[in-house]
């Protein structure tokens, strides 16, 4: 969130998903679709009083290609071949191929150049600039005290102009950092800040407790929470485990249990506020007696314990998931209980969600692990989770793209490909169904929810736009104001 008050990208989008100008002023694509031409604004400014270029353009998106960078969105870049800079406000990108998604693709803040000369790609995490971020978006970053908050303060000389909104209303924006839900809810219910996400379990109450004082925005959430499973570690690279594991989760009880019913289980990974979203997918639902029937034709026989178990070894699984959540801690509690009620044993392990990443995901050294994912505006998002290119480990035996199940299937891989050629929107709606059927029958991950998001806020607070998409509605922060 502090990202996108700070930063700015090229394209903004209206509420129906096009794109409309933020950096760019002017946009166009060649007959042939391989060359994509970018005019800039001309007189932005970044937050330190340099002036933005074409320059800036081309490393931070080069920086994104580069070899050693180590972000996951890597991939989004993968079809543009070069990137250069025509003139001072003009970049052209040149293109393998035709590139649908690419408004949404290329949408990264725009770095400075300048501030990273001499600098390594592979470090730039660590760069001071990472720690004290400097944009051209409608917030200055000011200060960032490590585990209490960070401080923004309003950009006089933000390019948009008075048609556009002009520079933002409020002042000062102090970001705390809260280490759990309940504390963050007991800050918002007692005005010691204004806006908070509560669990979807607190929804309903404070609807009700708070009517008037505290002022809901509900919006469909564009993502799910989700469970990973590493489909190279036996016995989970067996198609049959990994689909028992689903049939023997009551997903729908779930959804009741940990999050009030504020949710919905989707049936594939493209959530129903996307207008890719395909309703007529064959799932895997509920069915104990088909998970235990898979694992039999797996090999595995029930032990005098319960547990089924093959060649000598039980099967015990590990689960790893983010600690501080009490609809983490609900949701993998019932799950382990579920697939216990069928024969799996599994280990949940709740830790810091850094050292969940580094220290067992990105390295392989898990089972399962539960996490959440947010889809951009285009279905292409899908590569980044499931194209087998990116299951691949680095030098370092790591896989720092999102696709750490290590899932690699061609066909899947081939219809992600078609997917971003195609410009036609029909034929690619088709063909993310067909990519996404294929992933269910392959259950690299449990689609175990698609909740509604409901932000509160005091009545102080005016001016929110209620935008489809998980913290869309903080993004739009420049847009409201305090009434005093």
């Amino acid at each position: 969130m502090i990202y996108g008050l700070v930063y700015s990208s090229l394209f903004d989008f209206d509420l129906d998903w096009s794109p409309k100008g933020d950096l760019a002023e002017w946009w166009d694509t060649s007959e042939d679709g391989l060359t994509f031409t970018v005019k800039l604004r001309e007189g932005v400014m970044f937050h330190n009083g340099v002036e933005l270029t074409a320059d800036d353009v081309v490393f931070t998106m080069k920086a994104i290609k580069h070899p050693d960078y180590t972000g996951p969105r890597a991939a989004s870049l993968e079809p543009v071949e070069d990137i250069v800079a025509v003139d001072k406000y003009t970049v052209e990108f040149k293109l393998k191929e035709p590139f649908a998604p690419i408004f949404t693709n290329i949408n990264y803040g725009i770095l400075q150049a300048k501030l990273f000369e001499g600098s390594e790609i592979g470090d730039m995490e660590n760069h001071p600039v990472s720690w004290n971020p400097v944009g051209t978006g409608p917030y200055i970053f000011k200060e960032y005290v490590r585990g209490q908050y960070a401080l923004l303060e309003r950009n006089p000389n933000w390019f948009r102009s008075e048609e556009e909104g002009g520079a933002p209303f409020i002042q000062t924006i102090r970001m705390k950092v809260i280490p759990d839900d309940q504390t963050a809810l007991a800050a918002l219910e007692n005005g010691e800040i204004d806006v908070d996400t509560p669990t979807p379990s607190e929804v309903k109450r404070l609807l009700t407790e708070y009517e008037g004082r505290l002022i809901p925005v509900q919006y469909e959430r564009n993502g799910w929470g989700y469970i990973l499973i590493n489909t190279t570690k036996e016995p989970l690279t067996d198609v049959r485990v990994r689909q028992a594991l689903t049939y023997a989760l009551d997903r729908e009880a779930i959804v009741l249990g940990a999050l009030d019913g504020e949710a919905v289980v989707p049936p594939g990974p493209i959530p129903p506020v996307s207008w890719a979203y395909k309703d007529d997918l064959q799932t895997i639902g509920y069915d104990p007696a088909k998970a235990e029937q898979l694992l039999q034709e797996a090999g595995f026989t029930k032990g005098a314990d319960g547990i089924y178990q093959k060649d000598g070894k039980p099967l015990e699984l590990n689960l790893y998931a983010s600690s501080g959540s009490s609809l983490i801690e609900a949701l993998t509690t019932m799950a382990r209980q579920m697939w216990q009620d069928v024969g799996i044993k599994v280990n949940v392990n709740l830790m810091d969600f850094n050292a969940m990443n580094e220290n067992h995901l990105q390295p392989g050294n898990y089972d399962m692990a539960f996490q959440a994912f947010n889809l951009g505006l285009d279905p292409d998002s899908l590569y980044a989770l499931f194209h087998g290119s990116l299951a691949k480990p680095n030098a370092a035996g790591l896989v720092t793209s999102f696709n750490r199940m290590r899932y690699d299937n061609p066909e899947v891989n081939a219809l992600l490909e078609e997917g971003r050629r195609e410009s036609d929107k029909e034929k690619r709606k088709e063909i993310y169904g067909q990519a996404q059927q294929l992933i269910v029958n392959d259950a690299p991950v449990i689609l175990m929810y698609s909740n509604l998001y409901t932000d509160f806020h005091t009545p102080r607070v005016k001016g929110v736009v209620n935008f489809p998409g998980a913290g869309a509605t903080l993004d739009y922060l420049y847009k409201w104001w305090i009434e005093e």
